[in-house]
């Protein structure tokens, strides 16, 4: 007995697939359209998945709930089970979210979005042929559609149709000529197959990106092959300073709208850590930033400022392992160096700080805050001349940083220059920090040898006030014992 789908199949006479690609497609879009059909006709559509809600944050297993419910109670509307299968698609459950869309293609089979996302689907679970009818499916549906052409001709690369997939490419590249994922993918197959074409297109690809990372290692590659080697040097060196996260290097909108859905869950939790760490509630921001990861463990800020949490709080293993985290995903990232660097810096590391604050300099020449946190690490490690210097940039760039006008007068105090230690100690108390009490204690000392009784008087009791606000309980006990307050 024929199957079901050769019963359809037979219905269509080979001629009809002579032609364009574009015609060819069309045909096969008719024909995966009749398939479903008779399929449908015959036989219920495949049930909705029940998603693993085990081991996700609390956030996303209310968000599955609530989208898994109404496609319950809507099975019959590919609009809500095909919202179901985005959100499952996004947390990264691709066998149910492929369910969600192959019932989606049963229910509504002439919406082209339906076909375009069970394609991406099939292709990640490495059901190729599957995937390419689907993508086949979508691209009758808009013949001129990119991402479409780009997924169905890297499918044909990969199930070695190199003929058929530089087809698909050329015929998009007529409509699409400014394309630089087009130019890279006809580079790319030119290059297998030692075309002399395949420096044309990785040329062109890299006019219209000058970073596109990957065109940029073909064609080195293959300007050595031409024996080029010194344009092919230039285009390592190219290479090496581009920014190695990957990119698709063309509009997809339809999986950003489902990565989008990961990507906004994870920032509503970061940015109520951000708001807990500002508040001080340092228990909870770490809580907060904890979920963030569980819904995206490659979100490198919330690595960055878990480091300088865990820095605060002297869980020192833990901002390491954040450290590094970050700096794989993203190495410049300033923030990331200068968070290790006071980190190190609270630990006694004072040598591992003034290299964390180095890097964040590297990266941030401009920064006044990691200026002043090298020149402290540095005049504890004993360089005051180096340190000297940092705390003057720092000051440069900002007039008011407390810090730095602290340590300037603090050197300077050490001297025995009390008149010259004034108006830097006097501007460090003026701008309220972590460091107020201790700032406005030196200054009540050196007014004190500088015989002004009444002045030290005064700025040793705005110490004693801002230490006990603080809870800076040795520095107030210091403050009495030196000043008799």
């Amino acid at each position: 007995m024929q199957s079901d789908r050769t019963r359809v199949a037979s219905r269509f006479p080979a001629a009809a697939f002579d032609g364009s690609p574009v015609r060819r497609l069309a045909c096969l879009f008719v024909l995966v359209s009749a398939v479903l059909a008779f399929g449908c006709a015959d036989s219920a559509l495949p049930p909705l998945p029940q998603p693993v809600l085990d081991g996700l944050a609390p956030a996303v297993r209310e968000q599955m709930k609530t989208a898994g419910a109404k496609a319950e109670r809507h099975s019959g509307e590919a609009s809500a089970v095909g919202q179901l299968g985005r959100i499952l698609y996004a947390y990264g459950q691709s066998q149910a979210a492929r369910d969600c869309f192959v019932r989606c293609r049963g229910l509504d089979p002439d919406r082209f979005d339906w076909a375009y996302l069970l394609g991406v689907v099939e292709a990640g679970l490495g059901r190729f042929d599957e995937a390419r009818a689907a993508f086949e499916a979508a691209a009758a549906m808009r013949p001129a559609d990119l991402p479409t052409a780009l997924r169905l001709a890297d499918l044909l690369e990969r199930s070695g149709d190199h003929a058929e997939s530089r087809e698909v490419l050329e015929n998009v590249l007529g409509k699409a000529p400014t394309s630089a994922a087009t130019h890279y993918r006809l580079g790319r197959l030119a290059a297998a197959e030692n075309s002399g074409k395949a420096i044309e297109h990785l040329e062109a690809a890299l006019e219209i990106e000058p970073d596109y990372r990957e065109a940029l290692y073909a064609l080195a590659s293959a300007y050595r092959l031409e024996g080029r080697h010194e344009e092919a040097a230039e285009r390592i060196a190219r290479y090496e300073q581009t920014d190695p996260t990957p990119r698709r290097h063309y509009a997809d909108p339809l999986i950003d709208a489902m990565n989008s859905i990961r990507a906004r869950s994870a920032q509503d939790s970061f940015s109520e850590g951000h708001a807990l760490q500002a508040r001080g509630d340092l228990e909870s921001a770490l809580a907060a930033y904890g979920t963030v990861l569980e819904i995206d463990p490659e979100h490198a800020q919330a690595h960055v400022n878990l480091v300088a949490i865990h820095g605060e709080l002297g869980n020192y293993e833990q901002a390491i392992r954040h450290y590094e985290r970050s700096v794989e995903l993203n190495p410049a990232i300033a923030e990331a160096h200068y968070n290790y660097g006071v980190s190190r810096h609270f630990a006694g590391d004072f040598r591992g700080a003034a290299e964390a604050f180095e890097k964040a300099l590297a990266i941030n020449p401009q920064n006044p805050d990691t200026h002043g946190n090298l020149g402290a690490s540095l005049a504890e490690l004993g360089r005051e001349s180096e340190a000297t210097r940092h705390f003057r940039l720092a000051i440069e760039r900002n007039p008011s940083h407390p810090m730095a006008n602290f340590h300037l007068g603090r050197q300077l105090a050490d001297r025995g220059r009390y008149r010259e230690a004034l108006p830097y100690l006097e501007k460090a108390v003026e701008t309220e920090s972590v460091g107020t009490a201790l700032h406005a204690f030196l200054l009540a000392l050196v007014h004190r040898e500088l015989g002004s009784a009444g002045r030290a008087e005064e700025y040793g009791r705005i110490a004693l006030r801002r230490a006990r606000a603080r809870s800076q309980g040795d520095l107030e006990a210091r403050i009495l014992a030196e000043l008799g307050l």
